[in-house]
């Protein structure tokens, strides 16, 4: 709230500057007095406060609003705030996180994996962002076509990933969208805009700088459109949660071996947004 007083205190200065009169009287409102206050300088000051407070009372009110508002949303975004004591120790112990979220009327629920990670976020956005890449780390993931690149940001590719139970080869298109949330903190989301064997397929990839490293937090919701969804659904997690581990395992390698490829992912992702990374 210091930052609204600060405003309201700005904007009467201003208008003592600029000459502005009221637009309504204030000659029927009591003078501010007090037998302890010296009505010098003092007093005028308060006596502008007043009579601005009087006129701008509805935009204070819209200000503090705003303020608390905003701060809430802040609080909320910080996924590390949210987690409790007991699966920050899971973290921090260098495990994976791994909850499921049901979702009323779908029989998947909505898978969600958070891991620590030992690299920046700019460097774990750049290593995923290398759709190309996903063939040589992520598992059952044997190809991926760049097929457009509407806007630097968003890229739309198609995978083929190898399905169990000896059904055919899944052929899916997703639109890849890049977010900088922060200075610091990254957000990758994604939509199926077409699929084989989902009605509808969307998920993000967080990722919010940590004392560690990078606090990164993967969603993935599916609605699946077949009738094999029952004993698909296990497979579908587990994909999920190999998936989160084998990006986790291919930022470690590149960090480890410092080269080439790291370099010129983090050059094309701040290509894509326009503007540099933290290295």
């Amino acid at each position: 709230m210091g930052g609204i007083a600060q405003l309201v205190e700005r904007l009467v200065r201003n208008e003592k500057v600029w000459g502005s009169t009221p637009h309504t009287s204030t000659k029927d409102f009591a003078p501010v007095t007090s037998p302890k206050i010296d009505r010098g300088i003092l007093g005028g000051y308060q006596g502008d406060v007043h009579r601005f407070l009087l006129r701008h009372f509805p935009l204070a009110i819209l200000l503090a609003a705003l303020f608390l508002t905003t701060t809430k949303a802040v609080a909320e975004a910080n996924y590390w705030s949210g987690l409790s004591s007991r699966q920050r120790e899971i973290l921090n112990s260098g495990e994976t996180l791994i909850l499921e979220e049901d979702l009323p009327g779908n029989p998947w629920p909505r898978f969600i994996v958070y891991h620590l990670v030992k690299a920046t976020p700019a460097q774990v956005a750049a290593v995923f962002w290398d759709l190309r890449l996903d063939p040589k780390y992520v598992p059952n993931c044997l190809s991926v076509t760049i097929l457009a690149k509407p806007s630097p940001h968003v890229i739309d590719g198609e995978y083929t990933l190898k399905m169990p139970f000896f059904l055919p080869d899944e052929v899916y298109v997703s639109r890849n969208t890049l977010h900088r949330r922060t200075p610091e903190d990254y957000e990758i989301s994604w939509i199926v805009l077409r699929s084989r064997y989902t009605k509808s397929c969307s998920g993000t990839l967080s990722l919010q700088k940590h004392e560690k490293g990078t606090l990164l937090r993967y969603s993935n919701q599916v609605e699946p459109g077949s009738r094999i969804a029952g004993i698909m659904k296990n497979n579908a997690g587990h994909q999920v949660v190999a998936s989160v581990k084998a990006l986790v395992s291919q930022v470690a390698r590149e960090m480890e071996r410092p080269s080439d490829p790291l370099e010129k992912q983090m050059k094309a992702l701040e290509e894509s947004l326009g503007s540099p990374v933290e290295r």
